[in-house]
């Protein structure tokens, strides 16, 4: 579940992105989900953060919001001849760091995704976790030092300005 740590910098991040135009142009971090409710497939944790957050964009990290997230399991759907095989039942596609899918497992609650090793997402032999559960995936991936060991070093990239403002790289 989402904690309350998490939680307020969600809302200060919202807050700085209204404030700040130029910021705001390339990241966003949407209010709540409060729709209609969510097909039961969509697991809890993602459910608890769309309604702190519908979605969001981080930079180069990019979470699905409601009305585009159910649509976006077409990336668990098995592949023939890739490496490594997915499927609906175990995995829960959330978003995409850079073009790369990121999944929500299941069984376990653990983030997967498909580090950049130059090849396309599902040609890639390399699938791995990103961290234990949602929660620490953004405390340390969207919101910590994490952020550019995912998404690398682009000069254009505003979104490590928004870390430093909110003191959580220096």
């Amino acid at each position: 579940m989402i904690s309350r740590e998490l939680e307020e910098l969600l809302a200060t991040a919202r807050s700085l992105l209204v404030d700040d135009f130029e910021l705001g142009m390339m990241n966003s971090v949407s209010a709540g989900y409060s729709g209609r409710p969510l097909p039961s497939d969509v697991p809890a944790d993602y459910v608890d953060f769309l309604g702190k957050a519908d979605g969001g964009i981080f930079g180069s990290l990019v979470l699905f919001e409601a009305k585009v997230v159910v649509d976006s399991q077409f990336y668990a759907d098995p592949r023939e001849g890739t490496p490594v095989q997915l499927n609906r039942e175990e995995w829960f596609c959330i978003g995409k760091i850079n073009e790369d899918p990121v999944f929500l497992h299941r069984p376990t609650g653990e983030v997967w995704g498909f580090p950049d090793t130059g090849v396309i997402w599902w040609q890639s032999e390399v699938f791995e976790k990103l961290a234990d559960d949602l929660n620490r995936f953004l405390l340390d991936k969207a919101f910590g030092s994490g952020y550019q060991e995912i998404t690398g070093e682009d000069p254009d990239d505003s979104w490590p300005t928004v870390l430093r403002q909110l003191d959580r790289i220096s």
